[in-house]
């Protein structure tokens, strides 16, 4: 689930925080500056959610494997390629 957060520095906040919390893992998107007003300072706002450390580190290894099985796809369609030119 996602949650709306906000700063109140001019730091933006990292898209991905694996350091902030021993537990959690911490995903932001929509990171948005938001300019000074009259009654308050500039600031982030953002969308955040969290995915425990265990989740996040097989996330990546799956990714990981995505990424490899994209290669792997990519060779066998430039085998197929030319095994059909000939």
């Amino acid at each position: 689930m996602w949650y709306k957060c906000e700063n109140g520095s001019l730091d933006r906040p990292q898209e991905i925080d694996s350091t902030s919390s021993a537990v959690y893992v911490y995903v932001r998107k929509d990171i948005t500056e938001i300019p000074a007003e009259e009654d308050r300072p500039a600031h982030y706002e953002w969308m955040e959610t969290k995915i425990r450390k265990e989740d996040w580190e097989v996330y990546e290894q799956v990714l990981g494997h995505g990424e490899a099985l994209d290669d792997v796809y990519a060779a066998l369609t430039e085998l197929a390629e030319m095994i059909v030119g000939e």
